[in-house]
């Protein structure tokens, strides 16, 4: 729906200085040693009834009118929400994909496992550095219609920045997308402030916790988001962004909130989980 809450698009740490090599085109969440290593996107919720006790563990129908088992509660607003946690078969229920990520040596994505529940599919992504320009991608598509997936590989060209370089994307000179297809995005102290649907606010006092490993596709937004007002006047909506983190200070949830005041006061939640992997 909204753009932080599809599968989010990738990052990049820029090098401005020196040479390129292999190893300057790291991951841009360097400066914490964590990596994320699964997220669940869009996680199936049940809110609690006042007055209803509800267990982790407990079995209950989710938003999505399919069974899950509870693996957390979230006090948002006062109300409780109870949501799922992996989910190995996406068919009965949970989120509504997932995706694991492997590293190499230097901490850049190396694998990437997506799975996706409408439609089912599994999809494979193997990432290899050649070259300071070239990076090979292999996947593997599997919608179960073949005993064995099909897969295929291309070599992409990186930019001095280490970035994809694609005829329907355009970089600035830092490494953040200001064009993605026909959206045009505006870029002011470091994140993307808006389109032409939705503009967006930031603390600037704060980093940014959402990961992406997808370093190539982009430099990520700097600091942490705290808005989004819709541009659309015909229908008035209201936002309300959460993040609740781990003990490590990672990130844990990041939540999205909305409504419709005027036409549906309903309260809508959509839920992103992250795990992450972090050194001994």
């Amino acid at each position: 729906m909204h753009s932080m809450y599809r599968f989010l698009l990738p990052t990049c740490f820029i090098f401005l200085l020196g040479s390129c090599t292999v190893q300057d085109h790291l991951n841009p969440e360097e400066s914490n040693p964590c990596r994320v290593s699964y997220t669940l996107n869009r996680l199936d919720t049940y809110l609690i009834p006042p007055g209803e006790t509800v267990t982790l563990g407990q079995q209950v129908t989710g938003i999505s009118g399919s069974y899950f088992i509870v693996a957390d509660i979230l006090d948002l607003n006062g109300q409780q929400y109870a949501v799922n946690g992996k989910s190995e078969d996406l068919r009965s229920g949970g989120e509504e994909s997932n995706a694991a990520f492997e590293y190499d040596s230097q901490g850049r994505l190396s694998k990437a496992v997506i799975r996706y529940r409408r439609p089912t599919a599994t999809i494979t992504t193997a990432y290899e550095y050649l070259s300071p320009t070239e990076l090979q991608i292999t996947q593997t598509d599997d919608y179960g219609h073949y005993p064995v997936p099909p897969s295929f590989t291309k070599i992409v060209p990186l930019n001095s920045l280490g970035l994809v370089i694609d005829p329907n994307v355009t970089y600035d000179a830092e490494g953040y997308v200001i064009r993605r297809g026909s959206t045009n995005y505006n870029i002011v102290n470091g994140n993307n402030v808006g389109n032409d649907a939705e503009r967006y606010e930031y603390d600037l006092t704060k980093p940014n916790p959402i990961p992406n490993p997808f370093f190539f596709y982009g430099k990520k937004d700097k600091n942490l988001r705290t808005d989004i007002i819709s541009l659309d006047t015909s229908t008035k909506i209201e936002f309300d962004l959460k993040y609740i983190y781990d003990e490590q200070g990672n990130l844990k949830y990041d939540i999205l909130m909305f409504n419709y005041p005027d036409t549906d006061p309903r309260v809508r939640v959509h839920i992103n989980k992250y795990e992450w992997s972090c050194p001994q």
